[in-house]
């Protein structure tokens, strides 16, 4: 059972294909990025909520020491079930072993953005909104 909220901000949700979105790798740089199977990019650059499969909740900073971004590593492997990304910039993404991250909008800088297929680009801009090219999105 997903733990995303449903309400009328929601601009986008993921997987856009049925089925979950296997997720193939994890990079960890001056960011924490997610690649799956059906082509999506996740890039996630700000501090982000990483609720682990045993409910353990990690505040998490990729800008801070690569090692402490561990928790979120255990993901990898896993698929992407569901996410959303709702018009304020914030994104919420269940995954198959029953972990979840949040990311929400940072005030001064892009905290997330996805590169997906077809031309699909979502970026979370600073202040709290989305900017959307491509297709399914809006």
């Amino acid at each position: 059972m997903s733990d995303i909220p449903v309400d009328d901000h929601v601009l986008w949700s993921w997987p856009v294909t049925p089925g979950p979105d296997l997720i193939v790798q994890c990079r960890v740089d001056h960011a924490f990025t997610i690649c799956t199977d059906g082509g999506m990019i996740l890039r996630i650059e700000s501090d982000f909520i990483f609720k682990s499969a045993a409910g353990n909740i990690h505040q998490l900073d990729p800008n801070g020491k690569p090692a402490l971004l561990g928790p979120a590593l255990s993901i990898t492997r896993s698929s992407i079930v569901a996410g959303l990304a709702d018009n304020r910039g914030a994104l919420h993404v269940d995954f198959a072993d029953g972990s979840a991250m949040d990311v929400p909008a940072d005030k001064n800088y892009e905290a997330w953005t996805i590169n997906g297929s077809q031309g699909l680009l979502l970026v979370s801009c600073p202040g709290g909104s989305i900017a959307s090219w491509g297709l399914r999105t809006g």
